[in-house]
């Protein structure tokens, strides 16, 4: 039996619903378990150079929005901040983007650079208006090789946060945490 297009609208809605209480509830205990480890990376941060602790990093999702991300400020001149960057602990900050609703557990990945400049055509409508926020983690990243600033690699990553946008549902982001998480190498809030 196939849903009418009244029922699908309404079980994405309540998908996106759903999405939205996993984000808040998975990003305010996270951040409450490790709120110790995120005092310590911030005092040590403060002791290590001057300077704010945080820095904001423009940052485009897949359909060239713009999003602003917080990181802890590395500075890689230290070994402080070669250090934070190597683990991906500069990105726990991330979380209180996902708390602001800016992003998502799991999502599209954010880039450098408008995604549109490395297509050779540009997605369809129906993509561009997605939604869906950029997420800590992503169908892309467990799929993307380490060397993920080549172009062909960039490339690459698109076309998997196109497939992820075309088709994501909850069980395909509970399949993304799973991946990630058994990964023995797993690619994190990258």
């Amino acid at each position: 039996m196939e849903l009418s297009h009244d029922s699908r609208s309404v079980t994405r809605s309540f998908q996106l619903v759903a999405k939205r209480v996993f984000d808040i509830i998975t990003a305010a205990t996270v951040l409450i378990v490790i709120s110790p480890l995120f005092l310590l990376v911030s005092l040590a941060i403060k002791l290590d150079s001057r300077g704010p602790v945080f820095s904001d990093q423009i940052k485009y999702c897949y359909n060239d929005q713009k999003i602003k991300i917080l990181q802890f400020r590395c500075t890689f001149g230290s070994p402080l901040g070669r250090f934070l960057f190597q683990s991906g602990l500069d990105r726990l900050p991330m979380l209180i983007n996902v708390l602001r609703g800016e992003m998502s557990i799991v999502g599209p990945c954010s880039y450098i650079a408008p995604p549109s400049q490395l297509l050779s055509k540009p997605p369809s409508d129906a993509l561009r208006r997605s939604i869906l926020k950029p997420g800590l983690f992503g169908w892309a990243q467990v799929h993307v090789s380490q060397d993920r600033d080549t172009q062909p690699e960039m490339r690459r990553q698109i076309e998997d946060d196109l497939f992820y946008v075309a088709n994501w549902s909850l069980l395909l982001d509970a399949k993304i945490i799973l991946m990630t998480l058994l990964s023995k190498a797993p690619y994190t809030l990258k």
